[in-house]
């Protein structure tokens, strides 16, 4: 299948520098797993606000460098296609010069190359298959979004007002200026915070009255802390992040650490407000078994369960999280593969230059230093030594020859013998040619012995220097074998160091595992106090939800006694006014029971009485005043109805 026939809004170039920032991402990511987790091992003592700095540090730095292999990468590449004939030819002259690699480098290369070709090829199907996915995650993140919306808007009612100030009054003890809003929410079961121009902390019904003060100002505090450190921001980022890497388990377990330390931050600062970590442990542990089904965009208050034991394992004893048994299988793996990955693909050493030599030459096993000597002195029935010989421009030869202990010293002269010495002797000229046979004879030998000598030096010489060629040759051997020892030595401790590493994590792994024992304990426990808290929270609200009835009743019930009464008391004042008692509203105060009517002071005749009361009092112990002595209403046995 040719995917590269596929129509895609992009040009080739980009697709495959994308592909290849896809592909560095993976070793990329390994590093950034070995950097936190040694992050992680050093600041054990830190504070989380520091640790969470750092980390999003960490993964701002990977996201910059995923930038970077980008924009390299097409730099790169729009490079080589306009200079690719270049290129090649300068692979081709690289490839040659190559040769000398042993097997397994090559076999390892192989690999590499072919593993390095399959991307190329393969570009197009890897970033399609890319953006399904991501696409697929944006549009979950873009439905997370829309649910938050809806979390905003539907379901929610205001608080009493007492409990919005105090959250106002928490807000300015953490030094938030913005206006918080508090309101309850039926599509949540724990509380959550979202929004970041206008933040809203939502609480499921009944919450606020189901727990003791407290407690509610634990959660709200906590919640404060995540508008105070802006974390929605973050969180969002984060959100980014994990949907273009997906499939990059270093970003992922690097955002579920932000995700983590970032709660304890807000622990921190909750605590430092309240001065009370009995009552946030509390508050911790009564919501640890819900769960809010909400995207990540919705920062809660209880998280994960296990996560929830380790809050309140650092709070309890003031210890940062420390790596668990996988973590540090990950980061160990991750250091192995980031350390063989960097010796593949780093360059290879400079190819050793052998010296030519013939198929039948055999190679001495220990090469000795050449003394160079002059010739012998030869007994009589051998060839005679020249001990010095002189050539001048004028082609004049002064040769001496010793034979059987007689030295002749003689000149040639352009060929001819012109001077003899025999013992020191000079010899007259007549009597040369008696001796110039002979000698010439010996001359002659001599100048064979000569060239046969001179042969052989530049023989040695040419011997010298092969010598000399494989003793450097010899050297780097042993240099490279010493290389190989140390390297070899290293890797023995890296191995120890490993089998060292295992054996903690494996101890680790057995105490972590007697924790969680006790913590299953400690967990089931507070499921049952949770259970309990739950059924009582219950009882409460179903009681609230009583109270809230009987008080609306009641409510209406004094509606409609208020509206009777205001009505009865027009009909008396309009009475009064017909019957000429008063004139008109104003200055007016009157009452009226069983027993009297006195108006302005006055009491009434009894006539005027018994009239007013038959048609106004409808039952024993009524007393209806109107601004007499300050007040104005309806009694009737000792309960007041006022306006």
């Amino acid at each position: 299948m040719n995917f590269i026939s596929f129509n895609l809004p992009l040009s080739q170039e980009v697709i495959q520098t994308f592909s290849w920032t896809l592909v560095h991402s993976l070793w990329q990511g390994l590093v950034l797993a070995v950097a936190s987790g040694a992050l992680l091992l050093v600041s054990r003592k830190s504070r989380p606000a520091l640790r969470y700095n750092l980390l999003s540090a960490l993964l701002l730095l990977f996201l910059v460098a995923n930038a970077f292999t980008f924009w390299y990468e097409y730099r790169l590449l729009t490079s080589e296609k306009e200079t690719g004939d270049f290129i090649q030819t300068a692979v081709t002259s690289d490839a040659a010069q190559q040769g000398s690699v042993t097997k397994i480098q090559q076999v390892t290369g192989n690999q590499i190359a072919f593993l390095l070709d399959f991307c190329s090829k393969n570009a197009v199907i890897i970033v399609s298959v890319w953006l399904i996915f991501f696409l697929l995650k944006s549009v979950k993140a873009t439905a997370g979004l829309f649910y938050i919306h809806k979390l905003r808007n539907d379901g929610i009612r205001s608080v009493d007002f007492r409990w919005q100030e105090t959250a106002n009054v928490l807000a300015e003890k953490l030094g938030i200026s913005s206006r918080i809003s508090l309101v309850e929410s039926e599509l949540v079961t724990v509380p959550a915070v979202t929004g970041f121009l206008k933040p809203i902390i939502l609480v499921p019904i009944g919450f606020l009255v189901s727990l003791p003060f407290s407690q509610v100002e634990a959660i709200l505090l906590h919640e404060l802390a995540h508008v105070r450190r802006q974390d929605y921001l973050v969180n969002l980022f984060q959100s980014f992040a994990e949907n273009i890497f997906f499939f990059n388990p270093a970003v992922l377990w690097i955002s579920s650490l932000i995700r983590q330390e970032r709660e304890h931050c807000c622990d921190d600062l909750a605590i430092a407000v309240m001065q009370n970590k009995t009552s946030f442990v509390n508050a911790l542990v009564v919501f640890q078994e819900y769960k809010l089904s909400r995207p990540a965009q919705a920062l809660a208050f209880a998280g994960r369960r296990n996560h929830l034991l380790d809050r309140i394992k650092r709070i309890i004893y003031n210890n940062n999280k420390q790596l668990n048994a996988m973590e540090k299988l990950f980061v160990t793996i991750s250091l192995i593969t980031v350390t063989a990955l960097s010796v593949a693909f780093s360059p290879p050493s400079e190819p050793v230059i052998k010296p030519v030599v013939s198929e039948d030459y055999q190679m001495p096993a220990k090469m000795e230093p050449t003394e160079v000597r002059s010739l012998p002195v030869v007994c009589l029935d051998t060839l005679p030594k020249i001990t010095k010989t002189k050539t001048s421009e004028s082609s004049v030869r002064t040769v001496n020859i010793t034979t059987n202990t007689v030295s002749y010293d003689f000149v040639i002269k352009d060929g001819e013998m012109t001077e003899l010495k025999i013992d020191g002797k000079s010899i007259p000229e007549n009597e040369i040619k008696n001796y110039e046979s002979e000698l010439k004879s010996s001359l002659q030998e001599a100048d064979a012995e000569r060239e046969k000598s001179e042969k052989q030096r530049e023989e040695a010489g040419k011997q010298r220097a092969e010598a000399e060629v494989m003793r450097k040759h010899a050297e780097k051997i042993r240099s490279n074998a010493d290389q190989i020892r140390v390297q070899a030595d290293q890797q023995r401790k890296q191995a120890e160091e490993i089998r060292r590493q295992a054996d903690l994590v494996r101890i680790d792994a057995e105490k972590q595992r007697k924790e969680a024992d006790v913590f299953r304990g400690e967990a089931d426990k507070y499921r049952k106090e949770a259970a309990k808290f739950r059924e009582q929270a219950e009882v409460v609200r179903k009681q609230a939800d009583v109270i809230r009835k009987e008080a609306e009743v009641t409510r209406k019930e004094a509606e409609k006694t208020r509206e009777v009464y205001e009505k009865l008391q027009a009909d008396l004042i309009s009475d009064m006014i017909s019957e000429g008692i008063i004139k008109s509203k104003d200055g007016l105060s009157y009452k009226l029971s069983n027993d009297e009517f006195i108006v302005n002071g006055v009491k009434q005749s009894a006539e005027v009485g018994k009239r007013f009361i038959k048609k106004f009092v409808k039952e024993e112990g009524v007393e209806m005043v109107y601004n007499w002595k300050g007040r104005t209403g309806y009694t009737v046995t000792g309960t007041i109805r006022s306006k």
